[in-house]
């Protein structure tokens, strides 16, 4: 009988220590959430990004669904899915239209936004946005004390 007894413990001991080493591996993870997070551009299709904007263009997702963010004169939004695996759907819904000088950044991160969106990736304080295998922009999560 206190064999049973032991082994059961151990047992239990051995589940509780596996889980607790998740639960602090997923709190690192967590230190940059895809929702509330403020997201950085810092690649587009591959393209390291070049800072030349008085406001460096983001991205937020809330809990809601929706998007917004800021391409570093004009702001723009939407909405977005996510389902198990990383799955996620992006729909651009709008933009600000304001005529600013060095707007090539801009076109080019709404045109790479209106694409397949089909998935993304969270790793250390990175988020990145693939269509298939396809990188299409990275982004570097901040904490709003952070931002400039």
């Amino acid at each position: 009988m206190r064999k049973i007894i032991y082994s059961l413990t151990a047992i239990i001991l051995v589940l509780s220590c596996s889980c607790c080493k998740t639960s602090k591996k997923s709190l690192k993870t967590e230190k940059y959430p895809l929702i509330g997070t403020q997201w950085m551009l810092v690649a587009l299709e591959g393209e390291e990004f070049n800072k030349e904007f008085a406001l460096h263009p983001f991205i937020v997702f809330d809990t809601a669904g929706s998007f917004q963010g800021n391409l570093g004169c004009n702001s723009f939004f939407g909405s977005y899915e996510v389902s198990k695996k990383q799955k996620m759907k992006v729909q651009f819904e709008g933009a600000t239209k304001r005529l600013c000088s060095k707007m090539e950044v801009e076109r080019r991160f709404l045109a790479v936004l209106k694409r397949d969106v089909t998935r993304y990736e969270l790793k250390d304080d990175e988020l990145t946005l693939f269509s298939e295998n396809e990188e299409l922009m990275r982004f570097k999560g901040v904490n709003l004390e952070e931002v400039e």
